[in-house]
């Protein structure tokens, strides 16, 4: 399952806590929500095993596909698009990581763990975007095939040497496994959640810097 389905997850469990009315789960909301995705993100991986390795495998062959083919144009737009969406996600992070830090050091909101796991995902996310800000330019000043296998094995860490070997001797067809029963239903169910993930991650990037403005704005107005 992907990541935007978690996060909207994440987001939306946030109510159906309030609704328990119990003090130890309105004051660890945070550490509740996120055992709650971790605990359905075990269960999904016992419950759709197959459909989970088919995506996996769907999503990493067509990459691997483009590197044997020396398709770079493909292989560009591809690494372009993931660059832009972890730029916007490490955005997300900064400006929430931001906020938290506010709430907890100016307002005086005891979050000390939220903020701790927000700024190891910020790190993180500023982290994968660097690496792939840095394949993009290097397949711009190189856009051949070789500087292709080049990122493929060192910035996505996948092993191509296998790939080619195996596709050889069959087509791209033969080289993914049966697609599951109910996979379509399931690729427009990942593809709804990533559409309110972007959504709710803009929003949620909109409001906190207008927080931030109006903070930095009182603080010097007393100044």
């Amino acid at each position: 399952m992907k990541t935007s389905f978690y996060f909207v997850l994440w987001i939306l469990i946030y109510p159906i806590l309030v609704l328990f009315n119990n003090d130890f789960i309105n004051n660890n909301a945070f550490i509740v929500a996120l055992a709650a995705v971790w605990g359905l993100s075990w269960l999904l991986n016992r419950l759709m095993p197959k459909t989970l390795a088919y995506e996996r495998v769907s999503q990493i062959a067509p990459i691997l596909e483009d590197v044997y083919t020396g398709n770079v144009a493909s292989f560009k737009k591809r690494l372009s698009r993931e660059a832009n969406i972890e730029i916007i996600t490490a955005i997300y992070f900064v400006v929430t990581t931001v906020v938290i830090a506010i709430a907890v050091f100016k307002v005086g909101i005891n979050d000390w763990v939220a903020l701790a796991i927000f700024g190891f995902f910020t790190f993180g996310a500023i982290s994968r975007s660097a690496v792939l800000i840095k394949a993009k330019s290097q397949l711009n000043n190189n856009p051949i095939p070789e500087q292709c296998v080049e990122i493929a094995d060192e910035t996505y860490k996948l092993d191509y040497a296998s790939y080619y070997e195996a596709r050889c001797n069959v087509s791209y067809e033969e080289m993914l496994p049966p697609k599951p029963r109910f996979f379509k239903a399931f690729k427009i169910f990942s593809t709804v959640m990533a559409a309110i993930a972007s959504l709710l991650g803009l929003l949620y990037i909109v409001l906190g810097i207008i927080i931030m403005v109006s903070i930095a704005h009182d603080i010097f107005k007393s100044v």
